[in-house]
């Protein structure tokens, strides 16, 4: 078991509005707005700081259960933000159960993938859900805003975000299923190479830290059998002056 507490509550994911209103069904994402610089989320949803991950609330459905999922975790997030009205999100359900099915298989629980809709009625969204090939965690928006956090606007919209909570990328459209596994496969490579180094380092330290002791104990051990040696020779020293003495006071005495 890894570090998943389920998610679901991603604020408000926009719906772009143009000169002619708001746009429905498949949602053109080419006017998204670019991410922040340095890729980190910019905070809640009423515009305060972020602390710490973000829970989303999951329901149960096909690959999902109820309950929250932290972003980040320990591994590789893929969010993908859909609503179920639009044209390229049904298309790119089976696409992303591709790429995610091949990944599991060799990156296993360092991958998480969830998709994250404003819809709330539960039935219907399970019902949809179903159709359209789902099989990994299923969030809906409430409280904190991951898609605010991360400045994502319009459907669909894919995000993979590393342990530390960076976008590594942002995807608009409906890539296809090679495109997918391009894109995320690196970030999973990416990760295990920290993971690995920071074990390393860890056992590292871990390693210096028995030396010391064993210094340490060493040191003391010398120190006590010198010391034991010390009163060893003064105990000897005291016996040779104590037969010297009675020996001189039996020549005397003769």
């Amino acid at each position: 078991m890894k570090r998943r507490t389920l998610l679901a509550g991603v604020g408000s994911v926009g719906v772009l509005v143009g000169a002619g209103g708001i746009l429905s069904g498949a949602i053109p994402i080419d006017s998204f707005g670019e991410p922040r610089s340095a890729n980190t989320p910019s905070g809640n949803a009423d515009g305060t700081d972020g602390d710490g991950p973000i829970e989303l609330e999951t329901i149960e459905a096909t690959g999902s259960e109820a309950g929250t999922l932290e972003v980040p975790n320990d591994g590789v997030t893929v969010a993908m933000f859909f609503a179920p009205s639009c044209g390229n999100c049904q298309a790119l359900m089976p696409q992303l159960r591709s790429a995610r099915d091949e990944l599991k298989e060799e990156y296993g629980d360092d991958l998480t993938v969830v998709s994250i809709t404003p819809e709330q009625d539960h039935d219907e969204l399970r019902e949809w859900w179903d159709e359209h090939s789902g099989n990994w965690y299923l969030g809906f928006h409430s409280g904190r805003s991951l898609a605010s956090a991360y400045q994502v606007v319009g459907y669909p919209v894919v995000i993979i975000i590393d342990e530390n909570g960076e976008k590594r990328r942002h995807m608009t459209g409906n890539p296809d299923a090679r495109k997918l596994k391009y894109a995320i496969e690196p970030e999973l490579e990416a990760y295990r190479e920290r993971a690995a180094e920071a074990e390393s380092e860890s056992d590292a330290d871990g390693d210096t830290e028995n030396e010391s002791a064993s210094t340490k104990t060493e040191t003391e051990t010398e120190t006590e059998t010198e010391t034991g040696n010390g009163s060893e020779s003064e105990t000897e020293t005291e016996s040779e002056s104590e037969t010297t003495e009675t020996e001189t006071s039996s020549a005397a005495s003769a």
